[in-house]
């Protein structure tokens, strides 16, 4: 959200010239400094950045001012650390290194140089109070070990309750506490916007601790039976069935051709339309169907009785005796299971 400036265009113009006129002249030195650093390389490192503040390189050109702050500090230096806060958008930073510059000034050579470092200082911080966003911050309780964070930075807990002066921009607000949940407000601050920022702590939810399951019942000993004696002998039950009703059609096929062929062997009479040729094909096929369906059926049943057996010795061991025979006659036919179990 942009907000017009308090100050005219024509103001900043010219407190501009004004700053440019009597900053860019060499550093002043600061007295009170019994052994400065290095007030050559100082200036070198000043003029340089002058330099390229100049020409718009503001980054390394203010890099040049603050190391020549670090080896011999000026109030002409100070105030051009300050414009490349104010260049960041570090307004409240601005501000207070122009107020620290007219305190460095105080040691400036020459009435009228002082004069002039301290009238740019003045201004500069008349220009920027307007708009600087300002924050109360509150939190509604003050528990043990309280924490008040903001933008990553611990607050004293002296500061709730008083304005604070903050740059524009994004902020955010913390608070927390032993036994409280943690509070994040994130907070948009306009230039020359004042607002209350509240934090409301709130005691933290305790969760129960959960009961520990009841051990599990053991289950019921099924005997240890297989589910692949079932099946086995499901399907062997099913095809001794099929075995069995193909033994009957074979049964059918040999009596029609009885019937219409008596004798011994069978013989056809060729007055007559009958052909036995399709009944003893079918009865060929049923036999060998019967045979094959009641062996594998005989199979299947004798795998479940055994894996049945088995099963059911691991719960009762017994003794046990049991043999599976087919069984085929005329007009008949089957399995017989015998032994003991």
């Amino acid at each position: 959200m942009n907000i017009e400036r308090p100050i005219s265009a024509t103001r900043k113009r010219a407190f501009a010239v004004s700053a440019l006129l009597i900053v860019s002249a060499c550093p002043g030195r600061a007295l009170g400094q019994d052994q400065p650093r290095d007030p050559a390389a100082a200036e070198a490192l000043y003029m340089s950045g002058r330099k390229l503040v100049n020409d718009g390189n503001w980054d390394e050109g203010c890099a040049k001012f603050q190391a020549s702050m670090e080896l011999n500090p000026a109030a002409s230096t100070l105030i051009n650390i300050a414009k490349c806060r104010e260049h960041e958008g570090k307004l409240a930073q601005a501000v207070v290194d122009y107020r620290r510059a007219l305190q460095l000034n105080q040691d400036t050579l020459g009435e009228e140089r002082k004069k002039q470092l301290e009238q740019v200082a003045k201004e500069g911080i008349e220009a920027l109070e307007p708009r600087l966003a300002r924050v109360e911050l509150v939190v509604n309780t003050r528990p043990e070990g309280l924490e008040v964070v903001r933008d990553g930075i611990r607050l004293p807990l002296a500061a709730l309750g008083e304005t604070i002066p903050l740059d524009p921009g994004k902020h955010m607000f913390e608070a927390s506490a032993p036994g409280y949940e943690k509070i994040e407000k994130p907070v948009e601050l306009a230039e020359g916007q004042k607002a209350t920022v509240e934090l409301a702590l709130v005691p933290a939810t305790t969760t129960p601790k959960k009961a520990p399951s009841p051990p599990d019942k053991p289950k019921p000993a099924s005997g240890g039976v297989p589910a692949w004696a079932y099946v086995a002998g499901g399907l062997g039950l099913a095809a001794v069935g099929a075995g069995v009703y193909f033994r009957f059609d074979q049964i059918a096929a040999e009596e029609r051709i009885q019937t219409n062929c008596p004798g011994t062997p069978p013989v056809c009479d060729p007055t007559k339309e009958y052909r036995p040729d399709e009944d003893n094909a079918r009865k060929d096929r049923s036999f060998y169907l019967f045979v094959g369906l009641t062996a594998a059926g005989a199979v299947g049943i004798g795998a479940a009785v055994f894996g049945i057996a088995r099963g059911l010795s691991q719960k009762k061991p017994q003794a046990q005796s049991m043999h599976v025979v087919p069984y085929v006659g005329r007009g008949s036919g089957g399995l017989v299971l015998q032994g003991a179990f």
